[in-house]
């Protein structure tokens, strides 16, 4: 458990250039509101993730700065086909 709190931390600490994001993505619930502990195999991934940190946003081509429309705390929805680093 220590080493998970480590990781989030450091991954925290990244800070993303320009218009990029920084999400985490949620994990599905494992269990029914009837209280049915579902196999991993039968839960499928989420398409929605947490903001981490977020750039200062892009610049147009007059120099000035685009700002984000998302914050760090903010839910999305992504891809399900997304790149992983």
């Amino acid at each position: 458990m220590r080493q998970a709190n480590v990781a989030i931390k450091s991954i925290k600490s990244l800070a993303p250039l320009l218009d990029r994001v920084l999400v985490q993505r949620v994990k599905a619930e494992a269990k029914t509101a009837g209280g049915i502990f579902l196999p991993e195999s039968s839960v499928k991934e989420l398409n929605e993730a947490k903001v981490l940190a977020v750039g200062p946003g892009g610049v147009d081509k007059d120099g000035k700065r685009i700002a984000m429309s998302v914050q760090a705390g903010d839910k999305v929805l992504i891809p399900q086909v997304c790149q992983r680093v």
